[in-house]
């Protein structure tokens, strides 16, 4: 069994573990500080994750392995939970099951648990939610899961797009509560990002995106909607407050969780 071992964990590391799957990786297991992706051959890797080195090891289920080690994550009103633990919701919150794959967002991450977070602190009722870079869903789906009237999710790329509609379903969410698209803001390329304001804007990128897309986020929110970013590395915290500051929000606040922060502010009335 060819093996390749990555430093960090699921949780410093979520970002990368969709260029693993991408690389051909069969299987993720996490165990003593390592990431340990399993390939049917040695394969060339970007160099985001040429940090690691190759093994070869006796065959072992690693399915069950990777299984055992990806455990419920709670995030204020919602339990973020893989199929197998959709029984494990602590008690109080409601259960958000997303299939681990090759999207990024397990729920794992300080980013994604922060963000969901955020959204259970808003009151969705009656509110249109965007989910600028969606990729398995789960913050659009945690949005109508938390009672928005409805939750639009786009992804420049295309393969997160049937496995975040996936995700909806097995949430039990339709698409009448939230919607997953390709595109981005600034193209013009989707008609449901100019049919009207949205009530709030969620964002889990890079923080030169964020920057980038500051006057967009502006511009598909209602006035006084709330805009929640993560995704943003606390070295990075100045060029989004500055990119925040330049398109005239305000109440902009900052949560950090090591070395990620997520940033909430709205748009000036």
């Amino acid at each position: 069994m060819l093996v390749y071992r990555l430093p960090g964990t699921f949780d410093t590391r979520e970002a990368h573990l969709d260029l693993l799957w991408e690389a051909g990786a069969t299987g993720l297991e996490e165990r003593a500080g390592r990431i340990r992706a399993y390939f049917d051959a040695r394969t060339p890797l970007p160099p985001e994750i040429a940090d690691g080195d190759w093994t070869e090891e006796a065959e072992q289920d690693w399915q069950a392995e990777f299984r055992r080690t990806l455990r419920p994550v709670r995030a204020g009103r919602l339990t973020i939970v893989a199929p197998w633990h959709a029984g494990e919701a602590e008690e109080g919150t409601r259960p958000l099951v997303i299939e681990p794959g090759m999207a990024f967002g397990t729920g794992h991450h300080a980013t994604t648990r922060m963000a969901t977070e955020a959204l259970g602190e808003l009151d969705l009722a009656g509110v249109r939610v965007l989910d600028v870079g969606t990729g398995s869903g789960v913050l659009a789906i945690a949005a109508a899961l938390l009672g928005a009237e409805f939750a639009l999710g786009v992804d420049i790329d295309p393969i997160t797009i049937p496995i975040a509609r996936e995700n909806a379903q097995i949430n039990g969410v339709a698409p009448a509560q939230a919607r997953f698209e390709e595109g981005t803001l600034g193209l013009g390329d989707l008609p449901e990002l100019e049919e009207a304001p949205f009530g709030v804007v969620v964002a889990n990128l890079y923080a030169e995106l964020h920057d980038l897309l500051a006057g967009e986020y502006a511009a598909h929110l209602v006035p006084g909607g709330p805009l929640v970013l993560t995704g943003i590395l606390t070295g990075k915290l100045e060029l989004v407050r500055a990119a925040l500051d330049r398109e005239g929000f305000t109440g902009v606040t900052v949560r950090e969780d090591g070395d990620w922060a997520l940033v909430t502010a709205r748009r000036s009335e």
